[in-house]
């Protein structure tokens, strides 16, 4: 009995570090408790415990919570373990000054879209794109190209089947077989475009990055305010995120 109470309290502990990674990224201990639907007492118990680790700190004048630098230590060292994440960085940081365009880099841990790197320091106006994000699988560069290369065939109909498809805005797919009709379409084109599916107004490249083994682990994307793009400028934003998921591939073992 005492070990399920144990695993409990880490899963709720997740949760709530899980919580406190969203914006506004402070959070009053009522909010966290209404929010993840866990005792407010518990909530403080497991909060003293997380501030005892520098895992969550507490603005003295708030009174709010935030993660502490533990947690960054901790995200810091996943990326650090790929060995090969600054090579990475650099390639982002001269796709998105090239192209003046919000760049990203994004895997795929399980079911789930993660970004590692988002550089906006060449785009006049800012997507607001944040490392560490999560994205859907349905709409937006990242998630389609990612998705669109699972393997097997039978568990990614699975997975589309499984997964709420939100509606985004009218331009979201939110039907799994037309959902499904699209990744083909990725796969074969061999890149993914996001027409304002996700955002509105902004358009969205991502090509895939794999392993050695061709698998597909990650994704480049680079994304803009679409009144600003003609097919000719997207076309050179396809060709350069398809260039430098390629050099990212070659990096990958």
């Amino acid at each position: 009995m005492q070990d399920n109470g144990t695993l409990a309290s880490l899963k709720k502990a997740i949760a709530i570090l899980n919580y406190l990674s969203s914006e506004p990224y402070q959070f009053t201990a009522i909010e966290i408790s209404k929010a993840l639907n866990i005792n407010r007492s518990t909530v403080h118990r497991i909060l003293s415990s997380l501030i005892e680790e520098m895992m969550v700190l507490q603005s003295p004048v708030t009174k709010k919570y935030k993660l502490g630098p533990l947690s960054y230590h901790i995200g810091a060292s996943y990326l650090h373990s790929m060995g090969y994440i600054d090579e990475i960085h650099s390639i982002i940081e001269n796709i998105a000054e090239k192209l003046s365009l919000s760049v990203g880099y994004a895997v795929k841990e399980g079911n789930r879209i993660m970004t590692l790197y988002e550089v906006e320091d060449y785009i006049s106006v800012r997507m607001g794109y944040k490392p560490g994000s999560f994205y859907p699988i349905h709409c937006g560069a990242y998630g389609k190209t990612i998705m669109a290369f699972h393997k097997p065939l039978s568990e990614l109909r699975d997975i589309v089947y499984s997964t709420p498809l939100e509606k985004k805005n009218e331009r979201t797919i939110t039907d799994p077989e037309a959902l499904l009709k699209e990744y083909e379409k990725i796969r074969i084109q061999g890149y993914a475009i996001s027409n304002g599916e996700n955002a509105k107004g902004a358009i969205g490249v991502g090509a895939p990055v794999r392993n050695t083994k061709g698998e597909v682990v990650g994704c480049v994307a680079a994304a803009g305010i679409k009144a600003s793009i003609n097919q000719a400028r997207l076309n050179e934003i396809k060709n350069t995120v398809i260039r430098g998921a390629n050099k990212i591939s070659s990096l990958i073992p």
